[in-house]
């Protein structure tokens, strides 16, 4: 147990871990035994997991010291291309989303080129993506409405052996990025992070390897805007919107460096479920406690929304303490280590 503690300190997942299990016992306290039904559950996986292959996607990039600023107008850009392609092309559905899929890729392998091979530093890089493909996404698809077929939206709120879908599709592309990280571009990933210039020296293809992040973070975010598009069950040009800057938001809750090179998918995930929990908390405590005052009830949604952003700034802060907390650690430890090796 002590050693499992030890483990857990050093991870750079544990402040993801601490606040999604503060989250969790939180829920229990506002929610009750209803917390732990299968339906509740269904639902949370079911509502969070774009989000949380967002905060995936977001990873990839982080973690050579990048940003990705454009995964929610790709996430946009992902639906609206489903939607047009099913509902005024008449494609397949299977043809249509693999289309959808293949151009939020392609969005990835624009941002890494950018990024990677012409030096544009990534937050201008992907900002001005974020633009073209929002723009993009509101010419396919101008205004609210069409439909997805009633076999995919069941599918995707249904369960397989007591797991819900989509926590399954979590499951794959959290099992892919593992084999992925085990390879020598996984390692690289975070070498190019921590010090580019030492990995470079060292003979990694530094360029590539921003490249291949970009990519793969475009094809995990169309996975993520497919997974959007079977929850809403229509089309939107402006449903992706807050999915950038949450991803953002839960790569750090999970305990991730923006500076690169520090960082976990598991904590990426569990910022996500906590941010996810969040709102949760907030939606119970307004039906419960707060819409019997009347004078509240006309902007309680409002109060909603101011409540649960001051819970993410909390959150946030105490992530961004304990990583100061974390770093100076091993500053200390590694100050403490060059005196005995000195000595």
């Amino acid at each position: 147990m002590i050693r499992l503690w030890r483990r857990l300190r050093l991870s750079p997942a544990a402040p993801g871990y601490l606040l999604l299990l503060l989250g969790i016992i939180v829920n229990i306290l506002v929610q009750g035994p209803d917390f732990f039904t299968s339906y509740n559950f269904n639902s949370l996986l079911a509502v969070n997991a774009p989000l949380v292959l967002a905060a995936i996607a977001q990873t990839v990039v982080v973690l050579t010291g990048g940003i990705d600023l454009s995964i929610g107008s790709n996430m946009t850009l992902v639906n609206t291309v489903a939607i047009a392609l099913t509902n005024q092309g008449h494609w397949p559905v299977g043809l249509s989303w693999a289309v959808a899929l293949a151009a939020a890729t392609l969005v990835g392998t624009g941002n890494g080129l950018m990024v990677a091979y012409l030096r544009i530093p990534p937050l201008l890089a992907t900002f001005a993506s974020m633009s073209v493909v929002g723009g993009l996404a509101l010419w396919i698809w101008p205004k609210p409405g069409g439909m997805v077929p009633r076999e995919i939206y069941t599918t995707y709120g249904a369960a397989i052996m007591g797991i819900p879908v989509a926590g399954w599709i979590i499951i794959a592309v959290a099992l892919l990025w593992l084999l992925i990280s085990r390879r020598r571009v996984g390692i690289y990933l975070r070498a190019v992070g921590g010090r580019e210039r030492s990995a470079y020296a060292s003979g990694i293809n530094t360029a590539a390897v921003k490249f291949f992040a970009y990519t793969f973070c475009g094809f995990i975010t169309g996975v993520a805007g497919l997974c959007l598009t079977a929850l809403t069950a229509s089309g939107d040009p402006k449903i992706g919107q807050m999915f950038g800057l949450n991803s953002v938001a839960a790569v750090i809750l999970g305990g991730s460096s923006l500076a690169g090179g520090w960082g976990s998918i598991g904590g990426s995930i569990a910022g996500a479920l906590f941010l996810g929990l969040i709102n949760n908390i907030v939606f119970f405590l307004f039906r419960n406690y707060v819409s019997h005052v009347q004078s509240l009830t006309s902007v309680a949604s409002f109060y909603q929304q101011l409540l649960a952003n001051l819970i993410v700034i909390l959150g946030l802060a105490s992530a961004a303490l304990t990583q100061r907390g974390g770093a100076l650690g091993g500053l200390g430890r590694r100050r403490r280590g060059g005196r005995t090796q000195h000595v």
